[in-house]
């Protein structure tokens, strides 16, 4: 079958952070981003990325796929993006609230064999600081969202630690301080013993075991709830204390917006050191406004990883990461399970329901 391939060309760079950016696609197919890039500080990473989806036959059954598609801003410049949905129709879309972009694939016949999906494009990523964008309305960003509560006990939680707008760095060694890196899914779990957790501690402000942890994940699986690592539940961190970038950035941003300070969700991921490989999976981390100097970055969950880079992780994030999504809760269109917690992975739905009937792989290469 002949590959359907639609090239993505950056014509020029974006001033500030425009996730409203306009794609226009013409009888070429060829599409552009208008925009201009900021320097940061001045250290940058060239890498290709390439996000991979093999799906499962699905015969006469209706197939539709959402897949998250990077953006241009102020730190982050892409370019070269490849699609090939080998045949499948598609149409690439706007996430309005936030501002991002989404591809939607679909088959109303489904597939007779697996396909191969591929996503590909070329990253300028830059280290950065706080840095003013454009075109952000920061009051939506004072607000909750399903798992990023505010109020409740976090209004408590600011009170007793004299946690306040005026010192952010109080809020980021609060949550830093209070949260375990750890996924254990089971005992047999590397995340289970040391470095990561131990049989002599206690855990979030319920004070828990690292049994209790496991316990929580192996209930959530059967029942649903996301009252677990991983979810970005931001009353789960509080309480239990041990979770991934999700809960410790989510509970960061609760306490964040009690205290009327805006505060942003980013999801995307992580780029090894090495000249190129697989990428396990994703990361995620935050920024807060402070009015007349812009958005500050944190990555707390990595600065937890390395005590060396506590301090740099407040205020700095590295330039090994593409980012792909902005924002929690995202309404995306024809998709069933609406809000969406967290898009970063795909998205599949067969008639309608959702599916795992797929495998999903990530590389980079250095350029």
């Amino acid at each position: 079958m002949k590959k359907d391939t639609v090239y993505i060309m950056l014509l020029v760079f974006m001033v500030g952070y425009n996730h409203a950016c306009n794609f226009c696609v013409n009888e070429n197919s060829k599409v552009g981003v208008e925009s201009k890039a900021t320097p940061g500080t001045g250290n940058f990473r060239l890498f290709e990325f390439t996000y991979s989806i093999e799906l499962e036959p699905a015969i006469n059954e209706k197939l539709e796929l959402w897949l998250p598609v990077p953006q241009n801003n102020s730190v982050q410049s892409i370019s070269n993006i490849a699609i090939d949905t080998q045949g499948l129709s598609y149409e690439l879309r706007d996430e309005d609230y936030h501002g991002n972009k989404y591809l939607y694939i679909y088959s109303d016949d489904g597939i007779k064999d697996s396909k191969l999906i591929t996503l590909s494009f070329s990253v300028r990523r830059e280290e950065h600081h706080n840095v003013e964008y454009d075109n952000i309305s920061n009051n939506k960003y004072l607000k909750p969202s399903q798992m990023v509560p505010i109020g409740l006990m976090f209004k408590n939680i600011i009170n007793d630690n004299d946690l306040n707008h005026n010192n952010m760095r109080s809020v980021y060694d609060f949550v830093l301080d209070g949260m375990h890196y750890g996924k254990p899914k089971s005992i047999d779990s590397e995340y289970y013993a040391n470095p990561w957790l131990d049989s002599n501690s206690e855990y979030g402000m319920k004070k828990v075991s690292r049994d209790k942890v496991v316990d929580l994940y192996q209930e959530s699986k059967i029942n649903g709830s996301n009252y677990t690592f991983g979810n970005g539940n931001s009353l789960y961190a509080c309480d239990i204390g041990v979770g991934n970038c999700t809960d410790y950035h989510s509970y960061f941003i609760s306490i964040s917006r009690t205290i009327d300070v805006p505060a942003r969700f980013h999801m995307g991921f992580p780029i090894p050191n090495g000249e190129e490989g697989e990428v396990g999976g994703y990361h995620c981390w935050a920024d807060y406004y402070i009015d007349n100097e812009g958005w500050y970055p944190v990555d707390i969950s990595e600065a937890d990883k390395d005590s060396k880079r506590i301090n740099y992780f407040f205020g700095t994030v590295c330039n090994n990461r593409v980012e792909m999504m902005v924002g929690r809760d995202f309404h995306l269109d024809g998709y069933e399970q609406n809000p969406v917690n967290l898009f970063i992975y795909p998205l599949l739905e067969i008639d309608d329901k959702k599916s795992n009937s797929f495998t999903k792989t990530f590389f980079y290469k250095n350029l």
